[in-house]
C-alpha cells in the first residue's frame, strides 16, 4: 500500500495531473455557464446599442435642421414685429397727444367760464359799492346844500306833498 499511496501523491503533485483537473473545471463551468451565448448576448447588446446611437443622431440632426429652418427667418420677423411694434406705438402717442389736448381745451373753457363768473360777481359787487358811495354822496351834497340853503328845504317838502296828492 505505500507503493500506492507513494503513486498517488507522485500524480497529485505533478502538473500534468492538476492541468487536467483544471481543464476539467473548466468543461464543466462553460457547460453552465453556456460562455458563448452570454459573449452572443454581450455582442448583441453592443450591436443595438450602436444602432440606437446611430438613430439618436438621426434624430438630432434632423432637430438641428429643423431649429435651422426655424431661425432662418427669425431676423425678418424681428424686424416686422419691431415694426409693427413701433406703428402701435406712434398711434398710441397720438391718441395720447389728441386726448391731452382735448383735456386742456376743456380746462381753458372751465377757467375762462369761471373767470367771467368771478367778473360780474366783482363788477356787481363793485357797482353796489360804488352806487352806496354814490347814495352816500348825493346824500352829503344834499344835506349841504339844504344847511347852506334853507329855502330849498321847504320846496322840497312841498313839492313832495304835491307828488303824495297826485299818487
Amino acid at each position: 500500500m505505500n507503493e500506492l499511496l507513494n503513486f498517488w501523491n507522485l500524480i497529485v503533485e505533478s502538473n500534468t495531473f492538476n492541468f487536467v483537473v483544471l481543464l476539467l473545471i473548466f468543461a464543466i463551468l462553460f457547460k453552465k455557464i453556456n460562455l458563448a451565448d452570454t459573449i452572443e448576448k454581450i455582442r448583441l447588446d453592443i450591436v443595438n446599442t450602436i444602432e440606437n446611437a446611430k438613430k439618436e443622431q438621426e434624430n438630432a440632426k434632423n432637430k438641428l435642421a429643423d431649429a435651422q429652418k426655424a431661425i432662418e427667418h427669425i431676423d425678418d420677423d424681428i424686424k416686422s414685429r419691431l415694426k409693427e411694434a413701433s406703428q402701435r406705438a406712434d398711434g398710441i402717442s397720438k391718441q395720447i397727444s389728441e386726448n391731452t389736448e382735448a383735456q386742456v381745451k376743456l380746462i381753458e373753457k372751465n377757467i375762462e367760464r369761471v373767470v367771467t363768473a368771478e367778473e360780474k360777481t366783482l363788477s356787481a359787487k363793485m357797482s353796489k359799492k360804488t352806487l352806496k358811495s354814490s347814495v352816500a354822496l348825493a346824500q352829503e351834497h344834499i344835506k349841504n346844500m339844504l344847511e347852506n340853503n334853507p329855502e330849498l328845504h321847504s320846496k322840497y317838502i312841498d313839492e313832495s306833498i304835491e307828488n303824495l296828492d297826485k299818487v
